[in-house]
């Protein structure tokens, strides 16, 4: 089975000057964990993910802190950069133990240098333990 089989193709964004606050909204709206970062020219650069903003957060000594990272800080300043990405012809066994060796739970998938989806460990398994796989 090749990735493109089964990734994801309908993915929701972020932009880099979108606050924290905004991306927990987007989390929260599309039940995702993690969102590709767009730069003003609509290229991906990143990726934000919730592990992130618990990281950022966690760093708060006061609900002021908090409130103030949450709302004046940018994507960009918290996303990880652009990660590995993957094509879509590639198996899905492959795919599976690239995110094993990168440590990641997702790999977003390119074709001709344009993001077209995202594969992640739970897509994966729930194809397994319906023997699509």
């Amino acid at each position: 089975m090749k990735v493109a089989e089964l990734m994801q193709t309908n993915l929701r964004t972020i932009s880099t000057d979108a606050s924290i606050a905004d991306a927990v909204a987007a989390f929260a709206e599309t039940q995702v964990s993690a969102l590709p970062v767009l730069d003003r020219l609509g290229r991906a650069v990143g990726v934000v993910s919730t592990r992130e903003i618990l990281k950022a957060e966690s760093t708060c000594e006061s609900p002021i802190a908090r409130e103030r990272l949450f709302e004046r800080t940018r994507v960009l300043e918290i996303m990880t950069p652009w990660p590995t990405t993957i094509d879509p012809d590639l198996d899905l066994r492959r795919a599976a133990q690239e995110m094993l060796y990168l440590n990641v739970q997702r790999l977003f998938v390119e074709f001709d240098g344009a993001l077209v989806g995202v594969i992640s460990q739970t897509d994966i398994v729930g194809a397994v333990a319906t023997a699509k796989v």
